[in-house]
């Protein structure tokens, strides 16, 4: 740092009696490397920068207000500027110092606690010189609240691995020296801080939502329907003039006691948003759903904001993104679905794992190598109780150091040593991942499929599988997939059905995401929201309580 004022005066005369007394003794006799080096220039602190050095040495040590989180990287930072005050220069705090401050503490838009930085007074030097202990203190103390708001915005408040093995996210966090130094040196500091946050245009619109929930007046609990027997078209009952209050369908005609067309129109709607079936006939599960209290979504929209800082900053612009509680697949081309259909994902005891990778490859005539889970909880209790389960399946047992083709008639499957057997099942009509799969080789060893079980595409919740994610309709998907590819589309590969196991290289790799997002801003601006199937979001909002 340049010294100023008295400091060039004092270090001058600092330098004059150093000299003299250099003349005044005689010549110490010098090596030739002592010669060459080079004289350090004399760094005399001011009281605020000595300051600032003494508290930072002192970082998250008892007493201190500094972490030792983010002690390590305060230091650096400061060294460099040779303990000189970044925010409040001469005791006065800069109005760009201010901005961020106000920015922080309006941390809750971002869906993050501003409780968790702790700040400065904005109103520090506003009538006067504030003294060194309390400069040195406030300059600190919003550095380390810029630290823990840029490590939260971009990367969360919580590690994935702690809410779930099954998430395989890393917690990328920022650089903190270069968060500082962009932040303190940038034309506009809160522009700079803000971009910390996802990017991503879903995350915006949750963001506007978060706004727009806490803005507006509470739900009144709804008018209560009585329970009783069904309710469907054509039935008289005193109840259906309660549903119709509660449904806002008119009770000003001929015989309002009848579940007529108007009401059961109603019904199917508020289903649909309830994410019932909507069939019009009112049972216990719509009559529980209509009486439920209002539904606080802010907590709901908090988790889902969470869930974006995890996701990667670019999601290509040509890109595969599976969602598990939507239970449906989307090829996306520069911000637009481009094509949908349904899937089936994982069981909650053997759930889709959530992760990005690549596609790289289709297998078309793909042979199962079963997963040892699976041969040893379902096919071995099959096999003990009918001799004739694994018909159609290839069986290998480890024979001398070698896996070896055997009749699986021949095996005792009630003594059998199952980590020496392995099941395969060929290509064929019943192989359980259809016709195609599709490829990007990952750590939990899970994949897109075909499926010869078409039927449970039809049901609303669709978690059935063992992890892998099977798609309603594979060459449709196939042809969207491809549609970048040259020459390569869904008529390609059908005219490789058949035969063995046939591989189809993609020339350019595509991102594909599974994702875990209950709650989005649909295009006419509409929250939609889903199941907590895997209880993920239970308990990301227990970790924001716990933290």
């Amino acid at each position: 740092m340049a010294l100023r004022g008295p400091h060039i005066f004092f270090a001058a005369i600092l330098a004059c009696l150093t000299a003299n007394t250099a003349f005044a003794e005689d010549p110490a006799p010098t090596s030739p490397a002592t010669a060459a080096a080079p004289e350090q220039p004399v760094v005399v602190l001011d009281e605020v920068q000595a300051t600032i050095r003494d508290l930072l040495a002192g970082a998250g040590k008892k007493g201190s207000f500094l972490t030792k989180r983010d002690g390590a990287a305060l230091a650096e930072f400061y060294e460099e500027r040779s303990y000189a005050a970044t925010w409040v220069p001469d005791g006065f705090m800069t109005d760009r110092a201010r901005g961020v401050i106000e920015r922080i503490a309006a941390a809750d838009t971002d869906g993050l606690d501003p409780a968790a930085y702790e700040l400065p007074s904005v109103t520090l030097g506003k009538y006067g010189k504030a003294e060194t202990p309390y400069t040195a203190r406030a300059d600190l103390l919003l550095s380390q609240a810029i630290l823990a708001y840029t490590r939260e915005a971009y990367a969360g408040r919580l590690d994935p691995a702690d809410v779930s093995s099954n998430i395989g996210y890393e917690r990328h966090l920022p650089d903190p020296i270069e968060a500082l130094r962009k932040i303190s040196e940038a034309a506009d500091p809160v522009k700079k801080l803000t971009s910390y946050n996802p990017s991503h245009t879903e995350f915006e619109a949750l963001r506007k939502k978060l706004a727009e929930l806490r803005g507006a007046e509470k739900e009144k609990q709804p008018i209560a329907i009585p329970e009783g027997a069904t309710l469907k078209l054509g039935v008289a009952d005193a109840r259906v003039g309660f549903l119709r209050k509660r449904l806002n369908v008119p009770s000003d005609v001929e015989s309002p006691e009848i579940f007529d067309e108007a009401v059961a129109e109603a019904v199917k709607t508020f289903q649909a948003s309830a994410r019932l079936k909507a069939d019009g006939i009112v049972g216990p599960r719509t009559v529980a759903a209509m009486n439920a209290g209002p539904v606080d979504l802010v907590p709901v929209v908090l988790v889902n904001m969470e869930k974006w800082r995890w996701m990667p900053r670019d999601l290509g612009r040509f890109h595969v993104r599976v969602s598990i509680p939507d239970y449906t697949v989307t090829v996306r081309k520069d911000g637009e679905i481009i094509h949908t259909t349904r899937v089936v994902v994982g069981k909650t005891n053997q759930q889709t794992p959530i992760f990005s990778d690549e596609i790289e490859y289709i297998v078309v005539n793909p042979a199962w190598n079963v997963p040892a889970s699976i041969a040893t909880k379902e096919m071995l209790p099959a096999a003990r109780s009918n001799p004739g389960a694994l018909r159609g399946y290839q069986v290998f047992a480890l024979i001398k150091g070698r896996y070896r083709a055997v009749d699986p008639r021949m095996i005792n499957w009630r003594t059998v040593d199952m980590r020496k057997i392995q099941i395969r099942q060929p290509p064929g009509e019943r192989n359980a991942l259809g016709k195609i799969k599709f490829m990007f080789p990952n750590a939990y060893a899970v994949y897109l499929h075909d499926t010869p079980s078409k039927s449970l595409f039809q049901n609303d919740r669709r978690a059935y599988s063992h992890g892998c994610v099977r798609v309603m309709d594979p060459m449709e998907f196939a042809d969207a997939l491809l549609s970048e590819e040259a020459g390569l589309n869904a008529a390609y590969l059908k005219k490789l059905y058949g035969g063995s196991e046939k591989t189809v290289k993609l020339t350019k790799k595509v991102p594909v995401h599974l994702t875990y997002f209950t709650a989005w801003v649909d295009d006419t601006g509409t929250l939609q929201t889903r199941e907590d199937v895997y209880g993920h979001d239970r308990r990301i909002e227990g970790g924001f309580d716990a933290s």
